[in-house]
């Protein structure tokens, strides 16, 4: 029996280390699953030294069957974070209230066990397997999850191989330690080991947990690198094909102050200097319905808003050398230079497609924003002007067959 309470003595020395351990990760990487794998470790030393305790004071004594009972309660609670935590590792919810039918008489176990029989081995063969029991529900919580790239691999399999170590070793123990105890009334040998078997498994859980969350981190990392890669290869396209403004006011006054568009005096200078230069392409001119009927009803911070979002779904659904254009109030223009007409309509599909239930300051729904719009080719700048009469007319044809009022 001495080399079992050597084992369990490590496994009680190794445990609060752990849990701070857990405790500062949480901290520094903010996730709701790590914060409750935090409490649960927390939990989990407590109950050890809980256990510790129960072991050291005298049979008969009053505050034994207390203190086991804070021993079985918080180990439950311990396996319990620990599913919670997997659940919401997966992107299912956190704790809630249907958990109540399986933590509940877990804990009632925990609180009526040690008052019925004192000793705890007498009670271990029952509770070694409620505890394992919350392992495997763990392991199976994480079947739902799906790592964001190949390198953060190795951390889940880590806390899934641990899961169903821990599984096996409690569940197992239950009707080893009853035959051991109520049949055969010897020890077996391997048994005596198993404090030192939990704290390897437990220790390694811990481990995958670390790491999992610094493999998270890194490929957040990673990815707003690359996002910032794109940035930067974007604005450097742009640049490109841009001319350099003359200076920062007058490109001020070419943008449209609310959505950072080019405005109609940056379409006047672009048609004004191509003159004479081989300039061929497409145009689009957009318009979103309804703008009036949100302003009067809503507000114009509806509206505003309205205009934004559509001025954003131009921008994303047309190409980075496309200039895009506010011209007037509820009115858009697109140029596409080197394309044609056909080239815009799945863009303009998409911007339509992008601008369904959107919300609006104001409105208490979400509502679907309604754009017409019309195309025209061109092939020389002195043919631009009459390409956008064109698209003009047929973008007033299509909004009296597109009419749909946004209501909240």
């Amino acid at each position: 029996m001495e080399l079992s309470h050597l084992a369990f003595t490590a496994q009680v020395l190794a445990a609060p280390p752990v849990a701070l351990l857990v405790v500062l990760l949480a901290r520094a990487v903010p996730r709701p699953f790590l914060r409750h794998w935090a409490v649960g470790w927390v939990a989990l030393a407590v109950a050890l030294v809980s256990l510790r305790v129960a072991l050291w004071l005298p049979r008969g004594s009053v505050a034994a069957p207390l203190v086991t009972s804070v021993y079985y309660c918080l180990e439950y609670l311990f396996g319990y974070l620990v599913w919670v935590g997997c659940r919401e590792l997966a992107g299912r919810p956190g704790p809630r209230r249907a958990d109540a039918w399986v933590l509940g008489p877990a804990l009632a176990f925990g609180l009526v066990a040690p008052w019925a029989n004192a000793r705890v081995p007498g009670v271990y063969p029952f509770h070694a397997p409620i505890f394992g029991g919350f392992f495997l529900l763990a392991l199976a919580a994480t079947r739902g999850y799906s790592p964001a790239g190949p390198q953060t691999r190795f951390g889940i399999h880590v806390v899934r191989v641990c899961l169903l170590v821990l599984g096996v070793l409690f569940v197992h123990y239950g009707p080893v330690s009853y035959y051991c105890l109520y049949v055969s009334g010897q020890h077996l040998n391997y048994m005596l080991l198993s404090p030192m078997y939990d704290a390897l498994a437990e220790v390694g859980l811990a481990f995958g947990m670390a790491l999992m969350a610094v493999e998270q981190v890194r490929d957040e990392l990673d990815a707003t690198n690359r996002r910032l890669a794109d940035v930067n290869l974007q604005l450097e396209e742009s640049n490109c094909r841009l001319e350099t403004a003359s200076d920062q006011l007058e490109e001020a006054a070419r943008t449209d102050v609310l959505t950072g568009l080019l405005n109609r005096r940056a379409f006047d200078a672009l048609l004004a200097a191509r003159v004479g230069t081989s300039f061929s392409g497409a145009v689009a001119v957009v318009d979103l319905n309804s703008l009036k009927y949100l302003n009067d009803t809503h507000g114009h911070a509806a509206g505003d808003a309205a205009i934004r979002l559509a001025a954003r779904a131009l921008r994303a659904h047309f190409r980075i050398g496309d200039a895009v254009f506010r011209t007037g109030g509820d009115e858009f223009l697109a140029l596409a230079e080197g394309g044609r007409t056909g080239d815009l309509v799945g863009r303009l599909d998409a911007v339509d497609t992008s601008l369904r239930g959107v919300r609006l300051p104001g409105l208490s729904a979400p509502v679907d924003l309604v754009v017409a719009w019309g195309l025209a080719d061109f092939d020389s700048a002195a043919e631009l002007p009459a390409a956008v009469a064109r698209a003009d007319h047929e973008m007033y044809v299509q909004k009296q067959r597109r009419k749909a009022p946004a209501t909240a």
